[in-house]
């Protein structure tokens, strides 16, 4: 019987508002009422997490959730931190290098602030972040030399997103994933779901059997092999499915809800007594 359930945000958990349905919601309220662990396990940072968790009263003392695409585990309601990793300033210099190389644009990403290196041209980054998380438009020369970097990441159009992941391919001592067909993000080495999952599950001492994984990119391949269920959204890009042992409906049409309703045999008046 699963003991947890691990969910990614955008374009799994949310719908195409960005938004999480009333049907979503309240099946989460129900089996966090009911003791199965709930973790949002998202690239985002925690401030763009915060509303959600709130949303569906994630915000117990032992309340755990992902950032950053397991590069900070951290307790929802203080900062008490399981496990963290960052990169240097002078880490993510070969980044630069390469940016300036071939023309690609460029955000740098700390815990609570987003330096956008406009030098190159402004990128689409801060429209897909929601307001709760400052940019500051600067240049490298400026970026803060002792900042802890949890990633940099590469936003534009899906075709320039494909040729800048096959370049950063090149890039050593770095993890490099995509996490929407619009958004590379390179982030510390063995920083992955899988990692971050890891160290949450060690915390409530949960096998990763007893895990469900819920996707729909290529950041969240190695955390549904991990998971004792690993499941692809209707919505998932063609290689989530493929190693996905279910695919269930798409984000819009409430696919985490349909299948845990499912699985748990959860009745409407149990949700709604």
């Amino acid at each position: 019987m699963l003991k947890a359930i691990a969910l990614d945000m955008d374009n799994t958990l949310l719908n195409s508002q960005k938004e999480i349905s009333v049907t979503n919601q309240d099946v989460l309220r129900y089996l966090s009422r009911k003791g199965i662990r709930v973790i949002l396990c998202s690239g985002r940072p925690f401030a763009t997490l915060k509303p959600f968790l709130d949303q569906l009263h994630l915000t117990k003392n032992d309340d755990v959730c992902i950032c950053f695409n397991g590069g900070l585990v951290r307790l929802v309601r203080d900062h008490t931190v399981i496990k963290s990793s960052t990169l240097t300033k002078s880490q993510i210099q070969p980044v630069y290098d390469l940016v300036k190389e071939k023309g690609f644009h460029l955000d740098v990403v700390a815990e609570d602030q987003v330096y956008s290196l406009t030098e190159f041209g402004k990128s689409s980054y801060e429209s897909m972040i929601p307001k709760q998380m400052p940019f500051t438009d600067t240049t490298f020369a400026k970026v803060p030399a002792k900042l802890s970097i949890f990633k940099v990441v590469i936003a534009g159009d899906p075709e320039m997103v494909d040729t800048a992941s096959e370049a950063a391919q090149s890039l050593e001592g770095v993890t490099v994933t995509r996490s929407r067909r619009t958004l590379l993000e390179i982030m510390p080495p063995n920083v992955n779901k899988k990692n971050g999952l890891k160290a949450a599950l060690n915390f409530y001492r949960i096998p990763r059997e007893q895990l469900a994984a819920f996707g729909d990119e290529e950041n969240d391949q190695d955390m549904l092999d991990y998971a004792g269920i690993g499941i692809a959204m209707g919505n998932a890009i063609p290689e989530i499915k493929k190693i996905a042992d279910i695919t269930t409906q798409s984000n819009d049409e409430d696919g985490v809800a349909k299948f845990l309703i499912d699985y748990f045999q959860i009745s409407p008046t149990a949700i709604h007594p």
